[in-house]
């Protein structure tokens, strides 16, 4: 199965339609947003290609795909809008793999231990992370919309044992970790 994972679009909707393109081109079916779908947040201003329900438009007709947690910018009213629902957390097999799906501004640390030989994703620092610690692998796809860090915009790829961060822009891969089965 197919996967992609993605966090933090923030009502872009440059980023947005650029991720329908990754989704449409790589053929996935399973989608994991981890929060921020709509609002742009009040640190970061207002872009140019701010428009939420023009995303939400794009994105509710592969509801039937996603997979939507929650993140700290996701207000109530987001709901009424979205056609998938949001959960705070959720704990989920992917590809064999347990998958902990939070948006990391409130990682409870009993939640994240009880997956020891799994997979963390979590989204909200914008920061692409790809790494395993104490037998557990650690997933941040980064931010479609506003990357920090200097890095460029990103997503990531769940493919058989492979996970993948790619460039949102070129969808060229910036690190790839194979899991052990």
């Amino acid at each position: 199965m197919k996967v992609l994972i993605a966090s933090d679009i923030h009502g872009r909707l440059l980023a947005a339609q650029k991720l329908v393109a990754a989704i449409d081109g790589f053929g996935v079916d399973k989608i994991v947003l981890l929060g921020d779908f709509l609002y742009n947040g009040p640190r970061n201003g207002v872009p140019s290609d701010y428009d939420g329900m023009a995303v939400a438009n794009l994105l509710n007709p592969l509801a039937d795909r996603i997979i939507g947690i929650r993140g700290n910018c996701d207000a109530k009213i987001d709901q009424d809008i979205l056609s998938f629902p949001l959960e705070d957390r959720k704990s989920f097999v992917l590809n064999g793999f347990t998958c902990v799906l939070l948006h990391g501004d409130n990682i409870d640390p009993s939640f994240v231990k009880a997956s020891k030989g799994n997979i963390v994703m979590s989204g909200h620092t914008h920061v692409p992370v790809l790494e395993e610690k104490s037998g557990i692998v650690y997933l941040n796809p980064g931010s479609t919309s506003f990357p920090k860090g200097g890095n460029p915009a990103s997503f990531a790829l769940f493919v058989d044992d492979k996970l993948s961060i790619l460039e949102l822009d070129t969808f060229k891969a910036m690190k790839t970790f194979t899991l052990a089965r």
